[in-house]
């Protein structure tokens, strides 16, 4: 395989690279509702020689080059936009990186499509709705998008305070995210007779502090933090008999995660009880820690030395951002994966409305992209 085709291939469509982006970026679409989004990416890729599987997770978008033979190597993007409220109003606003990601593993097929025609039978690409919801990869995945495939591959943009522009690691260790709510609830009475009744609003303050009160074990990536408090919407002369807690914790790997649920648990019960109060769990979203595997971060390590050198490479990142990208691995034990993390300088940073990128940064990723899929169906997956 001659690389220096493909840099040259690379460097001649980075303008093209650029206004994709563009175009992605201006159509922000929230989960599973990212039809122009697909349908865009659907025709591209049609254009380009794929076979195009659209609607797949209701706006999911699957595509292969050829008749596909092991190994079979994925590219995963996603898709959707978050959601903001900007001056009073609630809008849809890319402020996560999912455009550039898509635009990227649209490249990466495309210039594959060109310049490497032995990946015909080993590339799958995958453009995944909702993400942001924690619901995306695990309905890609019951949807059979990963059925064949043996090695999947993932990317994401960092911010500047975690992996600057021109560097990139070929493990971003995802922490394991837990968002609890609970419901509280006390009996009303009169504001004047507080001594009849049971106060949702203390009993959710008081399971707040409590919370807090948790300390995670420093040396371990790992926070709790309480995300959402209500209680007390009726009269001012009501004293309020339901309220809810929300609290959201992340850490390095699931152990971790659920033995502080357990803390948390306990924390908001007691506290809630002290007051007279009950409380019940209501729902608990669970995104699961990174888990990859050696050989494939490997081969995506080879990828990004030759895109930027000794310099450019970071072992291992850990984030303390969650990725449901991992419901892959969860839904298909025996899928190998590996997940980069591309510096971009993007500031203020991820989940910020106002958040830019270097758009230079586009290109290196398509061109890691490539090599990764390269390395990989040379080593045999």
């Amino acid at each position: 395989m001659d690389e220096s085709k493909i840099f040259e291939e690379i460097r001649k469509c980075e303008n093209e690279i650029v206004e994709t982006y563009r175009t992605l970026h201006s159509t922000p679409e929230g989960p599973f509702e990212e039809r122009k989004t697909s349908a865009y990416i659907a025709g591209r890729l049609g254009a380009a020689g794929f076979r195009v599987e659209s609607g797949v997770a209701e706006t999911g978008v699957v595509a292969t080059l050829g008749r596909l033979t092991q190994p079979v190597v994925a590219l995963r993007a996603d898709m959707d936009a978050m959601e903001h409220e900007v001056d009073g109003k609630k809008t849809f606003i890319h402020s996560c990186g999912h455009d550039a990601h898509s635009t990227m593993v649209l490249w990466a097929g495309e210039i594959l499509s060109r310049c490497c025609p032995q990946a015909e039978e080993h590339l799958k690409l995958i453009f995944q709705p909702g993400e942001e919801t924690g619901l995306g990869a695990r309905r890609m995945a019951e949807a059979g998008a990963v059925d064949d495939v043996a090695v999947l591959v993932g990317i994401h943009l960092r911010p500047a305070t975690e992996c600057p522009f021109g560097k990139a690691t070929p493990s971003l260790q995802h922490s394991a995210s837990l968002t609890v709510r609970y419901r509280v609830t006390g009996k009303a009475a009169h504001s004047g007779r507080p001594h009849l009744g049971v106060n949702a609003a203390d009993a959710v303050a008081a399971s707040a502090l409590a919370v807090n009160g948790i300390k995670p074990d420093p040396l371990l990536c790992a926070t709790v933090n309480v995300v959402g408090l209500q209680a007390g919407a009726g009269p001012a002369g009501t004293i309020p008999e339901s309220g809810a807690i929300v609290v959201n914790v992340r850490a390095e790997n699931d152990d971790v995660a659920f033995e502080l649920l357990k803390k948390v648990d306990g924390a908001v019960l007691h506290a809630a009880s002290a007051n007279g109060a009950q409380v019940e769990t209501v729902s608990v979203k669970h995104t699961p820690g990174a888990v990859y595997d050696p050989g494939t971060v490997a081969a995506v390590k080879r990828a990004i030395l030759k895109v930027l050198g000794e310099p450019g490479v970071i072992d291992r990142i850990m984030t303390p951002g969650s990725e449901d990208f991992h419901f892959y691995s969860q839904c298909r034990p025996q899928l190998k994966t590996a997940y980069i993390g591309l510096g971009a300088d993007l500031t203020p940073g991820l989940h910020d409305p106002r958040c830019t990128l270097n758009l230079k940064a586009l290109a290196l990723g398509v061109a890691v992209l490539v090599l990764s899929v390269i390395e990989l169906t040379n080593q045999g997956a």
